[in-house]
């Protein structure tokens, strides 16, 4: 397929601020000053990336809690997004949520439980209005190969089938829940995609370090959906490169898959190896876009330290809105 610079540059962009960002939270909780845990997304940008190269203006995301960094990529001003981080005022929840409840909804972000997948139905709930007002939206549904067993996101499946909701559902196979690997909790070998069949919905299975194939596959779903034909899914292949959280050692997982995935299936090493090739960018482009994003954050998160943090009489603000 064919693509126009500008969708390169963009689409890179993206990529390596996600990348960025997250190697940044990983930095800045070792540092101590990050409350609660950091579960760092490094290895799954091209999954978040290329299906988020569908999005447009009106459509719904309910993210998982990696990589943090997908709500900067829809919208979150980076204030917002260290200030949250922090546990300050200046979050966009007022520093009540933290690491688990970044987002905005002027960005389209409906919001996040701590318990995956609990709220899956609140995705199908963003569809509902988006059916109901007749718009060509849909709902972005993120959630992992684990998450995938639980209930609650049946129920919403079921749901979005019969009701033909414009629902995308997209499944980041890491390999892990936690330090469960997939092959041991799901019967079938694609726990997203395999199940989905059952609610008679499209789907597609793609290696998710190949952040334009995840694009070409989830534009395919997304003009269905898009059209009024209800839900699909699309499974993303990928491996997380850190712990379930900082300070995981991973005992659980064999050092030499993940170093391997790590030199050879680096999403963001692969595109601009494709980039440099094709004379999209240089290394001086490459070098400059890494210095000026690591400047921004590094403002930001000077601002967010410097802010006020929540105190014990703030907690009933934004209780209910």
């Amino acid at each position: 397929m064919e693509y126009a610079k500008d969708f390169l540059l963009k689409v890179h962009k993206e990529l390596l601020e996600t990348r960025l960002m997250e190697k940044k939270l990983t930095e800045i909780y070792a540092q101590g000053i990050v409350p609660g845990h950091i579960h760092s997304g490094m290895g799954q940008e091209g999954s978040y990336v290329g299906v988020l190269s569908t999005r447009k203006k009106g459509d719904y995301f309910k993210f998982g809690h990696r990589p943090l960094a997908a709500n900067y990529i829809v919208g979150e001003p980076m204030d917002a997004f260290f200030g949250e981080l922090l546990g300050k005022l200046t979050g966009n929840a007022l520093g009540h949520g933290g690491t688990n409840h970044l987002g905005r909804l002027q960005d389209g972000v409906v919001g996040f439980s701590g318990s995956l997948g609990c709220d899956a139905g609140v995705a199908v709930g963003a569809a509902l209005t988006i059916d109901a007002e007749q718009r060509d939206n849909i709902s972005y549904f993120f959630y992992g190969d684990g998450t995938a067993s639980r209930g609650p996101v049946h129920e919403a499946m079921c749901l979005a089938s019969c009701w033909k909701l414009p629902v995308l559902f997209v499944c980041e196979n890491n390999q892990f829940a936690i330090s469960t690997p997939s092959s041991y909790s799901s019967a079938v070998p694609n726990p997203g995609a395999d199940r989905a069949a059952g609610y008679g919905m499209p789907t597609a299975v793609v290696d998710g370090t190949d952040v334009l194939a995840v694009y070409e596959a989830t534009q395919k779903l997304v003009d269905y959906v898009r059209a009024g034909n209800g839900p699909a899914l699309i499974e993303c292949k990928e491996y997380r490169w850190r712990g379930h959280f900082e300070g995981d050692q991973c005992a659980y997982r064999d050092a030499d898959v993940t170093h391997k995935y790590m030199t050879e299936k680096d999403s963001v090493a692969l595109f601009e190896a494709k980039l440099l090739e094709q004379g999209v960018v240089t290394e001086e482009y490459l070098a400059k876009l890494r210095e000026d994003f690591d400047k921004a954050m590094d403002e930001a998160i000077a601002h967010a330290v410097e802010a006020p943090a929540m105190q014990p009489a703030d907690i009933y603000d934004c209780l209910y809105a």
